[in-house]
């Protein structure tokens, strides 16, 4: 069967290998000149233009990076068109459910059967047919598909329609990530407390802690050495962020569950986002709650200069009225009119802590003796600085 596959990356180039090796002719396609040339695969037809691609095709495989370049691939219809009336296309890569579903539509329309397929295992278990595959699709589709299906992966899960293989692959990518999150925050606590990482982490690796999680999250933040270190950190934050933002839209009722699993989600992005920092050769940001601590020390001494160090240079202050400030300049003119006529003294309250930043409840006492109620809710930049604090009355 001639088989085409457009999007040669790292996880597309080991399936498409795998295909050939399995007996299938293999057209690989990808608009990368370099990506195209490292797909040396015995056998393989090399194409740059997945139209043609697909008019030589009768199963088409599609493994590119994002939903703007799947939409791109595909929105008007011409893949579909050029693959035609019988054939298959088997979408590898992860996307929103909500794109599959509307992609398998169209492709309906030119008598095109869809198949979504989410793939966990990585390049090595694709190459050796051990993948484990997230499936979406009929059961007429699910059935045309299953030799291609059978070739690259160990472990067939037949979830449901389309969508159902996209939703299944962001739950265990939702699993994954919010595992490295945890894992990577537990070795810097313990780097925190004097540790050295290495023997902290070996010794979890022998006891009740060893995961996959462990030996990969804490190594995900180590330094990286060369010119393209930096955006090496900088891809993977990205590639883990279109998946946990996709995980924020899944349609669930166990919203405290999946909001837990999304702050260690976070965590790991933010973690990420300081190694690419300190990569870059910039200052280790500052423990955001550090700075709501260092907020609250400025405000009682009335010390107009270590409040604004707190700052970044495009802060916005908002007061309960709904009136807002912007720029540093601006915020520090509002902070001294504040201490010139009698600043509120704040005694901090429980504090919340959240990937939209951290909101504190106060009990500020007035100048005449009255207590006011309000909320904090401080945003930070990557330096760990206030970008934007909101003050909401309460009570």
């Amino acid at each position: 069967m001639a088989v085409g596959f457009i999007g040669l990356g790292s996880m597309g180039a080991p399936i498409a290998r795998r295909l050939a090796r399995s007996g299938f002719e293999v057209i690989g396609c990808d608009i990368s000149e370099t990506m195209l040339a490292e797909f040396d695969e015995p056998g393989a037809i090399r194409e740059r233009d997945p139209i043609a691609t697909a008019q030589k095709s009768e199963m088409l495989g599609i493994c590119v990076r994002t939903d703007q370049q799947l939409e791109s691939l595909t929105a008007d219809g011409q893949l579909f068109e050029a693959l035609g009336a019988g054939g298959t296309i088997i979408l590898h890569s992860t996307v929103s459910p909500q794109l599959a579903q509307k992609l398998a539509a169209q492709a309906k329309t030119y008598g095109v059967g869809f198949v979504d397929v989410g793939v966990s295992g990585g390049g090595p278990a694709a190459i050796e047919g051990r993948l484990s595959l997230f499936i979406g699709a009929d059961e007429a589709d699910f059935e045309k598909a299953r030799p291609w299906l059978e070739a690259i992966g160990q472990k067939l899960s037949h979830l449901g329609p389309v969508g159902r293989g996209q939703e299944g692959k962001l739950l265990n990518n939702l699993i994954s990530i919010a595992n490295y999150g945890m894992s990577a925050a537990i070795v810097d606590v313990g780097v925190d407390m004097g540790f050295d990482r290495q023997t902290l982490t070996d010794a979890f690796m022998a006891g009740s802690a060893q995961s996959f999680a462990l030996g990969v999250g804490p190594r995900m933040v180590l330094p990286r050495e060369g010119v393209g270190a930096p955006s090496t950190f900088t891809g993977l934050h990205d590639l883990l962020k279109k998946d946990v933002d996709h995980c924020r839209e899944l349609p669930v009722h166990e919203t405290v569950a999946l909001s837990g699993l999304l702050a260690a989600c976070d965590f790991m992005l933010a973690r990420i986002r300081r190694a690419t920092i300190e990569a870059e050769g910039g200052p280790t940001p500052i423990d955001p709650n550090k700075t709501v601590d260092g907020y609250f020390v400025a405000i009682r001494a009335k010390d107009i200069d270590a409040l604004m160090a707190l700052y970044a240079e495009d802060a916005t202050f908002t007061l309960p009225n709904g009136k807002s400030f912007h720029g540093k300049d601006v915020v520090r003119e509002v902070h001294n009119s504040v201490f010139a006529s009698g600043s509120p003294f704040p005694t901090p309250g429980a504090r919340f802590i959240g990937a939209e930043g951290i909101a504190v409840e106060i009990a500020a006492q007035l100048p005449d003796g009255s207590v006011r109620q309000t909320t904090n809710h401080y945003r930070f930049d990557e330096a760990g600085k206030i970008r934007s604090l909101s003050v909401y009355a309460r009570g």
